[in-house]
């Protein structure tokens, strides 16, 4: 981040002072309550209201214009109607403020006319040098500065969260959770219709910001999602919990109506997933409980875990969890030296095996005797204390043993007192003092459990780097088949182009001929060996079969002739230039009846690049839709893990008898198909299939690549 944005950014949270131009004297007004959270939240800077009619607001003067204002101003927050936010954002820029938020609607997200109001303020923004935050917004929360930009209901209590969020009613119900459940916050923003600045601008501040730990992110669009990839390289400490929207076809349609954004593919989503290390949270309760383990504990490193629990119930549903989600969680062993005290000390119906079950009578001080022998036990690295509230049961003063086992001994403590009312103020107990409480016991394993595969991605990502393969050599003879396809104003690379391609990247292909006429066709085939396969080579076509554009296992020279001719009659009833000789050209190459079939292909997403997708062929990719998919650039781990990741990756490793095929040989072509598609952006798609793989080595059977 360049020094001159970190400031800007770092002037929006602690600005010296604040002018609110559409500051209102009637309570219940956004104007109103703006002003009214700057002065109950103690704002200890200057605090400047304008509006025309001016008089006083809560006991402050209101000055008819900005021009009035004599002084310096830091941030400018705007809430007058769209069609006159140009004008005053016009006055802004004049009067020397570099920051400014337009709290106000009715922008992109209504239409074509609010579009045109919003390019108009982003014109101005740009020529005035003005940070911009919105339009279409809540406005920013600054707890240790005391500042309270925002129509929000209340401040927020001092903490290490920092929340991005596109959605400023969405920030307004999280806090109000957040309050109830003693969930602290470094930062709060609500970015709106991003016209200038987007989540890429704070994502990078909260990375750096020393008050934050953990970030959480709600999006319905990414202004630029190959920067944010960019962004996220450098991370290597600071959890990222994310919650997108607009996933299923009718979320993308309210999304449009709602920000005026564009919605890239859900396969695209996941890969960025896969490629960063961001926690995907599947609702806003996910997002809220993973923000509470992460807040309050720290990098889950180890992963050997003991349950304690007064319900057998309870404990069952805790290992079942373990069992039925990915995680490589360990339910260990107590050594035998924590068994015998517990066998002395605890009662004989008591269960001493993982989970430890001290039964529903179990009080507070039993509670104790337990939960202190099992953190004593160098085998467990955390506990889960599982309780429901009986008769009997001493919710609150177990509770504060916890709390103060936890800080004896140092070691991780989640907890689920399952209920509400009776165990209400003993969960306020352990969560002021950071010890999370989960409302199941699969939902605590859950948290814990992609708190151990965060730390273990953190891990893995400090080796795991990007390839890159091609010789400058190679990338010079590319790009001049690239520049020849562009004079040509090609759509579709021809065969001969995309067959020399292949060959530069060295990715084998069946030994073939390329043929203009019946007689070149049996001239050609001399040189090849039966079966044969011909398909039409004319580039415009983009699906073969469907229009009958390829025949396969040709056994002689007369198959060969009347499939030359069925082929090029079927392009021709589809083509309007029935003239051009490309329409009668075929490739023949020899067919190949072994080896295991996959497919690689390549598409540019508009929102983060190119997306990398590798699967097997036949009914794994049209039925079960067993594919992988990937952002470029891959690394040869990443590339790895998509083979690995497939449901019939076994077939490849050999199975019944069949030898293992040749996986070296495919990563091989991923890497070589990510760089090439980020070398060449006006590639648009590539499409290799099927490719065959072999015990040595593959080949590409069918290919297609076409461009912008």
């Amino acid at each position: 981040m360049n020094l001159n944005l970190s400031k800007s950014l770092f002037n929006f949270f602690s600005p010296n002072s604040i002018v609110v131009i559409g500051a209102s004297h009637q309570p219940g007004k956004v104007g109103y309550e703006i002003v009214s959270n700057l002065i109950e939240g103690n704002f200890k800077g200057e605090i400047f209201l304008v509006n025309p009619k001016k008089g006083t607001i809560l006991g402050k003067k209101v000055f008819e214009s900005l021009s009035e204002i004599k002084k310096s101003i830091s941030l400018a927050v705007i809430i007058v109607q769209a069609n006159i936010c140009p004008k005053i954002l016009k006055e802004v820029g004049e009067k020397g403020i570099k920051q400014a938020i337009i709290i106000s609607a009715g922008f992109k997200e209504i239409g074509k006319e609010g579009e045109k109001i919003e390019n108009e303020i982003k014109e101005i923004a740009l020529k005035y040098n003005i940070s911009l935050i919105g339009p279409n917004c809540l406005g920013i929360i600054n707890p240790y500065q005391n500042l309270n930009v925002s129509f929000g209901p209340e401040m927020p209590k001092k903490g290490n969260i920092f929340f991005i969020s596109q959605s400023g009613a969405i920030l307004c119900g999280f806090l109000d959770l957040a309050n109830q459940n003693n969930l602290g916050f470094s930062k709060i923003i609500s970015i709106g219709n991003k016209t200038i600045f987007s989540e890429n601008e704070f994502l990078e501040f909260a990375l750096k910001d020393p008050q934050t730990k953990v970030i959480l992110i709600y999006l319905e669009s990414f202004k630029n999602g190959e920067k944010t990839i960019e962004i996220l390289k450098t991370n290597f400490q600071k959890p990222i919990i994310f919650l997108k929207s607009g996933q299923s076809e009718k979320g993308k349609k309210a999304v449009c109506s709602h920000t005026g954004s564009l919605v890239g593919s859900n396969e695209a989503l996941e890969a960025f997933i896969k490629k960063t290390n961001i926690i995907k949270a599947d609702s806003l309760k996910d997002m809220f409980d993973l923000a509470k383990g992460f807040s309050f504990q720290n990098f889950f490193q180890k992963k050997q875990i003991a349950i304690l629990t007064n319900a057998g119930g309870l404990g069952v549903l805790g290992t079942d969890a373990l069992s039925n989600i990915k995680t490589d969680l360990e339910l260990i062993e107590l050594n035998k030296k924590t068994k015998d005290f517990l066998r002395k000390n605890l009662l004989p119906t008591c269960s001493l095996e993982n989970p430890i079950d001290i039964i529903g009578d179990a009080m507070a001080d039993r509670y104790g005797i337990a939960l202190e022998a099992i953190l004593k036990d160098k085998n467990v690295s955390a506990v889960l204390v599982f309780l429901t509230p009986q008769k009997m049961t001493e919710e609150k003063k177990t509770a504060e043993i916890i709390v103060s086992l936890s800080k004896k001994y140092k070691k991780q403590i989640f907890t689920c007192f399952f209920g509400q009312k009776r165990v209400k103020e003993a969960i306020e107990i352990l969560e002021k003092n950071e010890i999370p409480n989960f409302d199941s016991p699969e939902k605590t394993v859950e948290v814990i459990q992609k708190m151990r595969q965060n730390y273990l991605l953190f891990k893995e990502k400090s080796i795991n780097t990007s390839s890159e393969i091609l010789k400058s050599s190679e990338i010079k003879t590319l790009e001049k088949i690239f520049n020849q396809a562009s004079k040509e104003q090609l759509k579709q690379l021809k065969i001969e182009q995309i067959i020399e391609i292949l060959k530069i990247l060295k990715i084998s292909f069946p030994k073939f001929k390329i043929v203009f006429s019946k007689e070149e066709a049996i001239s050609g085939i001399q040189e090849l060996s039966y079966p044969l396969v011909m398909k039409t080579a004319y580039s415009e076509i983009l699906h073969k079969k469907d229009v009958g554009g390829i025949k396969l296992n040709l056994k002689n020279e007369q198959e060969v002739k009347q499939a030359y001719q069925e082929i090029v009659e079927s392009v021709k009833k589809i083509t309007e230039n029935k003239n051009n000789k490309e329409i009668e050209k075929v490739i023949i190459q020899e067919m190949v009846n072994e080896g295991e079939e996959v497919i690689i292909g390549m598409k540019k997403d508009e929102q983060f690049g190119s997306v990398i997708m590798f699967g097997l062929g036949g009914i794994f990719v049209e039925v079960l839709k067993d594919v992988c998919f990937q952002i470029a650039p891959l690394s040869r781990q990443e590339a790895m893990k998509m083979i690995f990741s497939t449901k019939g990756y076994k077939i490849l490793k050999g199975i019944r008898g069949e030898k293992e095929k040749d996986v070296n040989s495919i990563i091989e072509v991923l890497l070589k198909i990510s760089e090439l598609s980020l070398r060449f952006p006006q590639i648009k798609e590539i499409d290799l299939n099927p490719i065959k793989i072999f015990e040595k080595d593959c080949s590409v059977l069918d290919f297609k690549f076409i461009l912008f």
